[in-house]
């Protein structure tokens, strides 16, 4: 099934705003099996969205359009697919209804332009936005399918996952055989260069996409194989024994999972609390470890010892040990984290001092980072020597502990 993706928003011509939406819808899309044509972005000009559904719709048979779904004048999004496609705007109660529930519920007066929302396509398919007051549409016209989303980036996920991908899950009738694997710790040029020696079957389509501090490695064999569905399922696996035989040290998982979801889910499940000691990262890890909604379940606390008297008063860390070795070192990093886990009395504690950049720090050049992990009695300390620039040096190595935090549990497990 031919597939496209039209993105409006003038917001997203001019670069004010980073059209999220679209890769998100296509990369999900991708898994399924279907592989998007075209994506297309407009901006808010009724003339202009309405060129541009026609054009996507004359070449794919599933189109999904995102943003101007709103109260605003500027939202046209629905005025112009009903013009594209010939159809009557009606007005629909049940919208209405939920509408003046949602604002009288957060005790919110609702302007009369509110009400411009309840307004859609005749035969549209309302599907419940729980996430805001735009609700997401469905229609069907001349064998092809339309989804209308809110542009909201989190409205929009929200809605595809619960709401429209078990749908699409029955349309895509395996398709595309796909296995992924996320990365951290190898860069995309040496990861897809010993792939290469890995000499894999021919068949498989191999891609690479290079996130932040991690890789995603994407194999699949398309639907114009001629491979008979068993032989396809023989070559997926095949090709993932070895991949993960090759790269155990560098594979957290093999779904959409991000690294920060493994650990959550480990620390919770395992009933482990933690804590953190932090330098260069400046509260970084404690504030990734503690995004998640129940996180207070293992997250005890953290000491930002980014000044070096916070680091002999606050952390305990003897002067002696500072002076000899300096705060950018494998004995700094080694005592942040012992210390950590005795204050917080912490099952796991991490620790990371180095020098962020851009100049040099303590002696050290910028990219010098160590970070330290305890548990159950061991200790795992890693010298970081990698200067992708302060910003991204920081987020790295809180990758990296989180990686290994996620590496100690699992290992603690197979033992």
């Amino acid at each position: 099934m031919k597939t496209a993706i039209i993105a409006t928003g003038s917001e997203l011509i001019s670069g004010l705003v980073q059209d999220s939406n679209s890769k998100f819808l296509a990369e999900n899309l991708a898994n399924l099996g279907f592989e998007p044509e075209n994506i297309f972005i407009c901006g808010d000009e009724k003339e202009n969205i309405k060129k541009t559904i026609f054009t996507a719709s004359r070449s794919a048979d599933l189109i999904f359009i995102t943003g101007g779904l709103g109260p605003t004048k500027d939202d046209q999004t629905k005025e112009a697919f009903a013009e594209v496609l010939d159809l009557n705007l009606i007005y629909s109660k049940k919208i209405e209804k939920k509408l003046k529930n949602i604002f009288c519920n957060h005790s919110s007066e609702m302007t009369s332009n509110n009400l411009s929302q309840a307004y859609i396509p005749a035969g549209a398919e309302i599907i419940n936005n729980d996430k805001g007051t735009a609700p997401a549409l469905k229609v069907e016209k001349e064998n092809k399918t339309f989804y209308l989303l809110p542009g909201v980036p989190s409205e929009l996920k929200y809605l595809f996952k619960n709401k429209i991908l078990k749908e699409l899950k029955k349309k895509s009738k395996n398709k595309l055989f796909i296995k992924e694997f996320n990365f951290i710790g190898i860069g995309e040029s040496t990861l897809a260069s010993e792939v290469d020696n890995l000499k894999l079957d021919p068949a498989l389509k191999i891609s690479y996409q290079a996130g932040r501090a991690e890789v995603k490695l994407r194999l699949k064999i398309d639907q114009n194989s001629q491979l008979a569905a068993a032989e396809k399922h023989k070559i997926i696996k095949t090709a993932a024994e070895k991949i993960k035989r090759q790269f155990s040290d560098f594979i957290y998982g093999e779904d959409q999972e991000d690294i920060l979801d493994k650990v959550h889910n480990l620390l919770i499940s395992k009933k482990l609390s933690i804590a953190t000691a932090e330098s260069f990262t400046g509260g970084l890890i404690a504030e990734r470890l503690t995004s998640r909604a129940g996180s207070s379940q293992y997250f005890l606390g953290s000491i930002v010892a980014y000044n070096e008297k916070i680091k002999k008063e606050i952390l305990e860390i003897e002067s002696e040990l500072l002076e000899r070795y300096g705060v950018v070192s494998r004995e700094c990093a080694k005592a942040m984290v012992e210390n950590a886990a005795r204050i917080f009395d912490s099952e796991i504690a991490a620790a990371a001092t180095g020098a962020a950049g851009p100049a040099a720090h303590n002696g050290k050049s910028a990219g010098t980072m160590f970070v330290a992990i305890a548990y159950k009695e061991k200790i795992k300390i890693l010298k970081l020597q990698k200067n992708y620039g302060r910003k991204m040096n920081r987020y790295f190595a809180s990758q990296i502990v989180l990686f290994e935090i996620y590496k100690l549990i699992k290992e603690s497990e197979e033992n």
